[in-house]
């Protein structure tokens, strides 16, 4: 892992800092905050799940995978009861009220003869009008399978991925340890001050070096944090059982061995899952047909999973979820899809370093690749992705921070009636300005360098205004 570093975020989740860019991938207030608030939230997910029989959603630019993971937590959460485990007792106190329920409408179907009569003309004579009652119950019982696609160019990045644990920040460990009962007294407020000052002491730290960076540090302002927002307790060996099937014995192998081991790194890693990647790993290729270490693998294997997962059945809800990891050139990657997405996160690298994903022929591959009723999702508010966007015909949204009301990201779609808060005047004279001068990359193959210096030349002799001089015209005019 040369050239990166981990450092831990206000949520718990783990950020990664790029020397060789100079940039982070994740900002101080959380990489898992920024998935769910900037991608999974915004996606209209609470109205698509259950409608359809299956959603397609690619993730360009994995990295760590923070927003297939809280993709991953959303569904499951979604759909905790559809995949828990039924009691015995419980299937037959619900098919005794079934069984009442069935006589009572049977009661109400005969004092409405007349109803019933044109019900069953409409079955027998093959129409295609069904009662209201068949409609709700077909689609109630709807469960959307979900595909998605993950795109990135550097594999170190996609194998570590399930590996990265959450820690406890000091919000968390003070609300463990303070009982909810107390929110009722004045002695909350006072016990918590203290307990958080104590939980400073022995939350997990940061290096200097990325400290001072990124001026990480864990302070007093977790108020600021409204939602504690979490990984489902599934989504990481999803991730590790896919990446398994992709790599099969080459998953775990001396070089991924030679990064787990590293010392200033592996504090960030989650024992438990390297412990299931290389049992799984180790039970499917190398000790199968060793009888005496059958038993050696049942009990880590089995009782790893029963241990934690007693409620839900892990199986069903690996069903809910087919994974793909596409490892390379993201350009390359989306030439050989021939599918239609339903949902799109574009969470690529900042565009300054990483020109070659937000040039206008990139994005006109994923307007390609964009159901009618699909969304185009990212974080960047920059005049020049949107107006990327505008001239690939998007329509264009912003993402509100329910909080601050500020503008968080940038939601896209072929169909106007999908965006909810569309873009001012003032945001969309920006994007023609010279700020708003689009990359090109005709072939989908030009390196980084040429990209960056193709567009410094149009904005170099470009007879548009400024960002600056457009502000001081509108500021005249008013």
């Amino acid at each position: 892992m040369k050239g990166y570093e981990f450092y831990y975020t206000q949520d718990g989740s783990i950020g990664l800092y790029s020397h060789s860019d100079g940039d982070v991938y994740h900002s101080k207030y959380g990489a898992l905050t920024e998935a769910w608030e900037k991608f999974v939230l915004p996606s209209g997910l609470d109205k698509l799940i259950n409608t359809k029989d299956e959603i397609n959603v690619l993730d360009v630019c994995y990295g760590v995978g923070y927003n297939t993971k809280a993709l991953i937590s959303y569904i499951l959460n979604k759909d905790e009861n559809l995949l828990r485990k039924k009691n015995f007792f419980i299937k037959i106190f619900k098919t005794i009220i079934n069984k009442i329920k069935n006589k009572k409408n049977e009661k109400n179907n005969n004092k409405n003869s007349n109803i019933e009569s044109i019900d069953n003309y409409n079955i027998k004579e093959g129409n295609l009008m069904l009662s209201k009652y068949i409609e709700t119950n077909d689609k109630d019982n709807i469960i959307s399978k979900f595909n998605i696609d993950c795109l990135d160019i550097n594999e170190e990045l996609v194998k570590i991925s399930p590996f990265l644990k959450t820690v406890f920040t000091p919000q968390e460990i003070f609300t463990q340890i303070v009982p909810k009962v107390f929110k009722c007294f004045d002695t909350y407020w006072i016990i918590r001050n203290k307990l958080s000052k104590f939980a400073l002491k022995i939350a997990l730290k940061n290096k200097k070096s990325v400290t001072e960076l990124l001026d990480l540090k864990y302070n007093n302002d977790y108020d600021l944090l409204e939602h504690d927002y979490k990984i489902h307790k599934y989504a990481n060996y999803i991730i590790i059982n896919t990446l398994i099937d992709k790599y099969r014995d080459k998953y775990i192998d001396e070089d991924m061995e030679k990064i787990l081991n590293i010392r200033s790194i592996n504090k960030f890693f989650s024992k438990s899952h390297i412990r299931y990647a290389k049992c799984k790993q180790d039970y499917r290729y190398k000790f199968m047909s060793k009888l005496n270490l059958f038993t050696f693998l049942h009990n880590i294997y089995y009782n790893h999973l029963s241990i934690r997962y007693k409620d839900v059945d892990f199986k069903a809800s690996e069903s809910l979820i087919k994974l793909n990891f596409m490892v390379n050139d993201a350009r390359k990657s989306i030439l050989e899809i021939q599918k239609q997405y339903d949902i799109m996160f574009l969470d690529a690298f900042t565009y300054s370093k990483a020109p070659e994903l937000w040039t206008v022929e990139f994005i006109a591959e994923l307007y390609k690749k964009l159901k009618s009723r699909g969304i185009l999702i990212t974080y960047s508010n920059s005049a020049l992705i949107r107006n990327t966007l505008l001239e690939n015909k998007f329509y264009l949204g912003k993402i509100i921070d329910a909080k601050t009301g500020k503008s968080i990201g940038t939601i896209a779609a072929k169909d106007k009636s999908l965006i909810k808060e569309p873009l001012s005047n003032y945001e969309i004279g920006l994007c023609n300005t010279r700020a708003g001068i689009p990359y090109h990359d005709k072939n989908l193959s030009q390196s980084r360098d040429d990209i960056l210096a193709y567009r410094e030349y149009d904005f170099k002799y470009s007879n548009k205004l400024t960002s600056t001089q457009y502000m001081r015209s509108r500021l005249s005019k008013k």
